[in-house]
């Protein structure tokens, strides 16, 4: 990634964390009634992005908490649902036809939609009741989840009275420099997995807990959509109930390791896959500085903080393989 999208990076991330006092007042007027539960829905990416959010309510809000595929939503219709709901729905273009429907299909339940999107007059932009918008080139993802954090947290704050929410506010405007700065020092180490990696067939992408989302979203939406390189996105505590049959010596294994209450589960896999594969490659939150944010919140981050090192691993794969991650089969070309 050259300067000029790295300062735009920034730019992108700064126009999310700049959206706090929207956010505060929508999700105060949100919560003048009662809510009874959250559901997080999208689809890809933008359901992938959902997890964290999925993770900071299970580990600090008594509210139910439910995530799904737009499509399955639509076809399960939960029960649950009802006018008591928050529904958070994301799709960057804002014209995902499930995701679109999914939000209609809440309107007349007559639950409280938030959606997030490229632009405010997008289909789905349109149809939810409080929408934000970040139309960019780069940093899009990144900048959606620290709106989403920012959006959790405040749920948090109204409904279990989140004693950290200033701080962890605070931890969040360090964002932009921070990630800017990780996304500089990831440089060399991306080009030399790129370089290692180009004529690679298969990749099992491992991850858990809040960083799931990076692991699913980087096998399914980068390796297989973006590279048509087949990769099997497998959860930490699963491993050893199937996937690690097949691991031998030569096995292709991206193991994402962050700081959160499931990191237990990344060392077990590590320990145990050192010993059967030499093609191993662990990328560890740990090892990269956070100024401004204590090191007891840094687990919240670390999604952000993979999300934001594998885009550029991403970048110089699509450059050695010379096969741009624009490119596509079949999504957008052709009906399905």
């Amino acid at each position: 990634m050259n300067e000029n999208k790295l300062e735009e990076y920034k730019k992108v991330l700064s126009k999310g964390i700049s959206q706090r006092g929207k956010i505060e007042k929508i999700v105060s007027e949100i919560f003048k009634k009662e809510i009874k539960n959250v559901y997080l829905v999208g689809c890809g990416g933008s359901f992938a992005c959902m997890f964290p959010c999925k993770y900071i309510l299970e580990t600090n809000s008594k509210l139910p908490v439910y995530i799904y595929n737009s499509s399955e939503f639509l076809s399960i219709k939960p029960v649950n649902l009802s006018d008591k709901s928050l529904v958070i729905l994301s799709s960057y273009t804002g014209e995902t036809g499930e995701t679109v429907d999914a939000a209609k299909y809440v309107n007349e339940v007559g639950a409280t939609t938030i959606g997030f999107t490229g632009k405010e007059d997008s289909s789905l932009g349109k149809t939810v009741q409080n929408v934000f918008a970040n139309d960019a080139k780069v940093g899009i993802t990144d900048s959606k989840i620290i709106m989403l954090y920012q959006v959790m947290f405040n749920v948090v704050k109204h409904n279990d009275n989140y004693p950290r929410y200033e701080e962890m506010m605070e931890a969040i405007s360090t964002l932009s420099e921070n990630l800017y700065n990780i996304k500089r020092m990831v440089k060399d180490r991306a080009e030399k997995f790129s370089q290692q990696n180009k004529n690679e067939k298969y990749f099992m992408v491992i991850g858990s807990g809040p960083c799931w989302g990076e692991t699913y979203s980087f096998a399914t939406c980068v390796l297989e959509e973006m590279q048509w390189i087949i990769a099997q996105p497998v959860h930490a505590g699963e491993y050893f109930h199937g996937a690690f049959e097949i691991v031998k010596e030569k096995t292709n294994l991206l193991i994402l390791k962050g700081e959160d209450l499931t990191r237990n589960l990344v060392n077990r896999v590590e320990n145990f896959s050192k010993k059967y594969s030499e093609n191993i490659t662990i990328i560890d939150t740990k090892d990269y500085k956070l100024p401004g944010i204590s090191d007891d919140l840094r687990g919240y981050f670390s999604p952000l903080v993979l999300s934001a090192i594998l885009d550029v691993f991403a970048e110089n794969l699509a450059k050695q393989r010379e096969h741009p991650l624009s490119t596509r089969r079949y999504m957008g070309k052709v009906t399905y």
